[in-house]
């Protein structure tokens, strides 16, 4: 007997039932019923196992993504300083910042960073406080160990005069003759302080001049009463308006300081006693003054910080231009020079004369090459910083009256005025111009030893341009 599966009917023999399962409608119909009801089963079950694949597929992608979205942010702190949460593109640039740039710096060392601390070099000098690789560069050019020396020298250079003094007064009384006759040899001798117009008309504005008071107590309470904090958001230019405003300046009216020489920067007062005074670059002036500057610029700091966070970087850039008054005082010298020095001889600016060319080209600036010496090349940035103010940009960029330093404005070629945002263009033409000379120094001074990088790197060129910004 045969049970057909799709039916339940039973055939006597397998052959009937073969007939039956092809033949049968009923049990035709019955079979298609059921290859449809297992068709949709397996579609339904291809469907759920499709269903969950993708399913499994977005569950991984989704840990991807959130797996790389950690690593990012992971590689970001590891590349953000701990101190003034600025991103670098690799260690090595985080490592240089946090070891050489001065406001970063100056955070650490306001956080007690024990890393810092214990880096920290003390100069025995002007006491100041540098890391291991500024010092040496710092003790190079510190002013209180050169005004230590230029005493000692002076000290030695007396003394062997009074030697030689000596000698001649005991070889006088000895051989009068001789005497007399090494006397009119020496009257013979060209002298080199000529009588010129020029030291007459100095003499007499020197000789105008009212005795300037710069006795401590007088010179804290006009700093305290006067500095105000637009002048500290000015820097240096701000200060001495200030100083000169109220401080040398008399009841009528009239400068205390004269400025004889702006470039080398010879100033003059009559001091309380009625001795003239050669005040060579403001070092007695700077002296008297930075103290309370510094002391007053402090404290404006702390407030704006809390008042107008969003200006922290101007803040803490206008904090250090009066912090380093008196090893960095260009813009205040020259700020004073232009005050003090109107009446004279030689003139204080040529930007007045509509007959001289004022443009910044690449012919001007190699005309001026010749006066990059070796000094400014071991100096670094704050080297070639000196040496482009001291030539070829003396005189030469047009001031602004703004209080964010973001552009430097000049005149090109044409007589058109160039606005070059953060100093980029300038910066490569100077280098361009620079860089065949730095190099023969550099070859011809195999003995000496360089600390700084090329000048073509990105970090040094920053250091330049932004101590150029901070001096203009």
């Amino acid at each position: 007997m045969f049970q057909c599966q799709f039916c339940s009917n039973i055939f006597v023999t397998k052959k009937i039932l073969n007939h039956h399962q092809l033949n049968v409608k009923y049990c035709l119909k019955i079979q298609k019923a059921k290859e449809d009801a297992d068709a949709k089963t397996k579609t339904l079950l291809e469907a759920l196992l499709e269903a969950k694949e993708n399913e499994r597929k977005e569950l991984e992608a989704k840990e991807k993504k959130e797996t790389e979205e950690l690593i990012l942010k992971e590689k970001a702190n590891e590349l953000t300083c701990q101190f003034c949460r600025k991103q670098f593109k690799t260690k090595y640039l985080l490592h240089n910042h946090q070891t050489h740039t001065k406001y970063c710096l100056k955070i650490q060392e306001s956080q007690n960073s024990d890393e810092i601390i214990s880096s920290l070099v003390t100069c025995k000098f002007c006491q100041k406080t540098f890391s291991n690789k500024n010092f040496s560069r710092h003790d190079a050019i510190c002013k209180k160990k050169n005004q230590v020396l230029i005493e000692e020298i002076s000290r030695m250079k007396i003394e062997k005069e009074k030697e030689i003094s000596l000698i001649y007064k005991n070889y006088a009384e000895s051989t009068a003759e001789r005497a007399q006759a090494t006397i009119v040899e020496i009257a013979k001798q060209p002298t080199y302080q000529k009588n010129s117009f020029r030291n007459i008309q100095n003499n007499l504005m020197i000789s105008s001049l009212t005795p300037l008071d710069l006795s401590q107590a007088r010179v804290d309470s006009i700093i305290d009463e006067k500095y105000t904090k637009n002048d500290f958001y000015e820097g240096q230019k701000g200060a001495a308006q200030v100083i000169h405003k109220y401080l040398s300046t008399d009841s009528d009216g009239k400068s205390q300081i004269v400025c004889t020489d702006t470039e080398r920067g010879t100033f003059h007062h009559i001091d309380v006693n009625g001795e003239h005074v050669v005040d060579y670059k403001n070092v007695h002036l700077i002296e008297r003054v930075h103290l309370p500057l510094k002391r007053k610029a402090s404290k404006f700091a702390s407030e704006e910080c809390v008042k107008n966070p969003t200006a922290y970087k101007d803040i803490v850039m206008n904090e250090s231009s009066i912090s380093e008054l008196e090893t960095k005082p260009g813009l205040f010298n020259r700020t004073m020079a232009k005050l003090t020095g109107k009446n004279c001889v030689r003139p204080l600016s040529v930007k007045s004369s509509e007959n001289i060319d004022l443009s910044i080209t690449e012919d001007w600036l190699i005309e001026n090459v010749k006066f990059l010496k070796i000094d400014h090349i071991l100096r670094g940035p704050e080297g070639y910083a000196d040496y482009a103010l001291s030539y070829p940009l003396n005189y030469r960029l047009i001031e602004e009256e703004y209080l964010d330093p973001t552009f430097i404005k000049y005149k090109d070629i044409t007589g058109d005025i160039i606005i070059d945002y953060g100093g980029k263009m300038l910066t490569k033409m100077i280098f361009d111009s620079v860089r065949e000379r730095t190099y023969e120094l550099i070859k011809s001074n195999k003995n000496v030893t360089f600390e700084y990088g090329s000048i073509d790197d990105s970090i040094f060129q920053e250091e330049f341009i932004s101590i150029v910004m901070n001096n203009i």
